[in-house]
This record gives C-alpha cells, structure tokens and sequence, in this order.
C-alpha cells in the first residue's frame, strides 16, 4: 500500500515539476509620466520581484536607477542571484532612462562641457523625482518608505549630491565612480558644512572607483577622507577602490557590493539573534522607528534563531520559530523546508513529510532551484518507509 501511495505521489509530482514555466524571475515592463517640472515625457524600464503578482499583500523598497537602460540588466540580474542567496532584500527597480544626461546629473552650470550638453539641472531633476516620480510609483506599484538612489559617473555624483542637498528624500545612496572632480570640485563647498553641520543621519552611502587617476581620483579621495572626519549618527558608508575595474565597470561591480553592504547594515546583528525572538523583534521595532515605515522582522534572522534552538536541543522552541518564519514568509520553500527540520528533530516525520511537499510545491511558485529540497524529500520519505518496515518486523 505505501508503495502505491508512493507511486501515484511521485507520478503527481513529476507532473506538477513538467509543467512549471521555465521562465526568467522577476517582471519587466516599460512605463512613463509627463513631467511638468521638465517639460518632456519620461521614459521608465520597471523590473518587478520575482512574486511581486503572488504576494499582494507585500510592499517592497524602491531603487531608483540613473542612466537605466544602460545599468538596468545587470542591476536586476546581480539583484536576483543576491536575493536567492539571501544576501539582498526583494526591492522594484525604477530605471530612468535619459534624455539630457548632462543636464539632469550635474548641478551646476560649467560651459567648458557644453559640448556634452548644457549642464547645471540637478535640483530640477531632483524636484521631478521628488514631486513627480516618487508619487507616481507608489500610486501604481507596492512600494514602502525605503528609497535608494544609485547612479554611476555623473550618476554617482547626483546621487552624493541628492545625499547633502536632500538628505531625507532616499535613505540609501550609491555612487560608482562618480564625478566629484566636475566644476573644479564644487560639490565640496556644500559637502564639508553638510557633513560638519549634521548630527543624526538616517542614511546608507556606498561609493567606489576603479582604476581612475587624476582628478577624478584626487576628488574622490578628498571626499572619503571627509567621511571618516565626519559620520553623523545613524549614518554608514563604505568605500571601495578596485584597481581591476576601469570606469565603465566600475558600476558592475559596484552594485553588487552596494546590495551586499546595504542588506548586511539592515539586518539583525548574530548578538541579538542568538537571544531569540523577542530580542529580534524588539530590534525591528526600532528599525521601524528609524526607517518610518513598519518593518518586519527578516526572514533570515528568524531562520537562523530557529536553528540555533534546534542546535540548543531547543526542539519545540524551534518548530514555534519556525512556525513564525512560515506565517509572516507563507510564499518563502526554504520556511517550509526549516519547520520540516524542526518537526523531523521532533520525531513527527508525517507532518514533516507534509512540509517537504509544500516545499516543493512552493519551489516552483518561486522558481528556484529545488533539488536540495527533492533530496530531502526523498531521504524522509526512505526514513518513514524504513521505520514502518521495522515496526511491521517488530510485530
């Protein structure tokens, strides 16, 4: 009888696995607003997660990309295999594509580039960002008070120029090689009273440069070595130089440690893991309060309180770790997979084996790649037909 059960369940299954899509993860479409500010229509590449049409009821950080056409595919791809590793957060990506780049990254007018266009409309950018964008995207996508803007070049310039001229408008800023050298330095006549005059800052700065020499090198080191004689509290940075980059790759790069860093700064410290739930919680209450919108605790600092129980012998505690993993991320395999680890320490492998089958399933929802989990489900399924059969002997 149970290998028939196990036949028929195996044959469902195999079925359910063949007909998944074998589809790219994520959205992506193309969008666009007038804007009145600019006086011209805007053009947006938009790149949704992965279960963005699953999870209605979620609402996600919003990355706000400059020079979008160009950065948009390796931004969201980098995005995605981070996101399956557990070391970024889902977010939507806005990407703006351009139409007077010079114009809008630059803030100040310097006639020696006119040949790259007429420069100096930063802040009428900002202001289309700010009054027009912003409340564009979070009337028509799912999106929570967590902004980041990252720009690359005279992208990374703006974006450290939104940071000490609007420093509450994005609470993340990343800037790759960025442009510091333009108009004879100006960006320091308000960066040195900004970060002087600043004594709490809610905000995330990542900058970096490649293999850059000259000025753009002397502006850069200038401003990092201004960082480090001036860090307003809440306020974090990290700085990068990669000699193996060159300009052009520099945002590549980039954007990868940028996502990292950031995850890494949000998340909940091992110290205060170990100490469990209520610990966990009461850190993103005030995460909460910082960030001024409702944050729930994440699914990774959760997990691994689970499994430090399950380690402690904590095995109830666990499960009902486990158990709050799967109610606050019901659309997350990998919850189901850990309360099937927890269930299985605790002798009950019938509702364990439940646990690795709505693994599975939800596996394919997400697509991910699956084959840990089938090999599990495989091994608990031997396990329950092996005991079975000694208990048939024992009889």
């Amino acid at each position: 009888m149970f290998k028939q059960l196990l036949t028929i369940f195996i044959i469902i299954l195999l079925a359910n696995i063949s007909t998944a899509n074998a589809n790219v993860r994520g959205e992506s479409k193309t969008d666009r607003l007038h804007s009145k500010i600019l006086a011209e229509q805007r053009e947006l590449l938009v790149h949704l997660p992965n279960n963005y049409d699953q999870n209605t009821e979620l609402n996600y950080p919003v990355l706000y990309l400059l020079d979008g056409q160009r950065n948009l595919n390796h931004a969201a791809g980098t995005l995605d295999l981070l996101i399956q590793d557990g070391k970024a957060q889902e977010m939507i990506i806005i990407a703006i594509k351009n139409t007077h780049r010079t114009r809008d990254l630059t803030p100040t007018y310097d006639e020696s580039y006119n040949e790259w266009g007429v420069s100096g409309g930063a802040d009428n950018f900002l202001d289309f960002i700010e009054q027009e964008l912003i409340p564009y995207v979070n009337k028509n996508y799912r999106t929570n008070n967590f902004k980041i803007l990252s720009g690359h070049s005279f992208g990374g310039l703006l974006a450290i120029y939104a940071l000490q001229s609007r420093p509450e408008l994005f609470q993340a800023h990343f800037a790759f090689s960025p442009s510091l050298w333009w108009h004879k330095q100006v960006i320091f006549k308000n960066a040195e009273k900004f970060l002087a005059n600043t004594s709490r800052l809610n905000s995330y700065l990542y900058l970096n440069l490649g293999n850059e020499s000259g000025d753009m090198l002397s502006a850069f080191q200038r401003y990092t070595k201004l960082l480090k004689g001036n860090k307003p509290k809440g306020f974090s940075y990290d700085v990068d130089i990669d000699k193996k980059e060159t300009h052009g790759t520099s945002a590549l790069i980039g954007q990868t440690l940028a996502y990292r860093y950031l995850h890494a700064s949000l998340q909940c410290p091992k110290e205060i893991v170990v100490q469990g739930l209520p610990a966990i919680e009461q850190f993103y209450k005030r995460q909460s309060e910082k960030y001024g919108y409702p944050i729930n605790p994440s699914f990774g600092a959760i997990n691994h309180a689970g499994y430090v129980a399950l380690d402690n012998k904590e095995i109830l505690n666990a499960i009902k770790i486990f158990e709050v993993n799967v109610k606050n991320y019901p659309y997350r395999a990998d919850g189901y997979d850990s309360l099937a680890d927890g269930l299985e320490a605790n002798g009950q492998l019938n509702k364990a084996l439940k646990m690795r089958s709505i693994t599975l399933e939800k596996s394919i929802i997400e697509n991910i790649e699956n084959n840990a989990f089938k090999t599990r489900h495989a091994n608990l399924i031997a396990l329950i037909k092996k005991n079975n059969e000694t208990a048939i002997a024992e009889q």
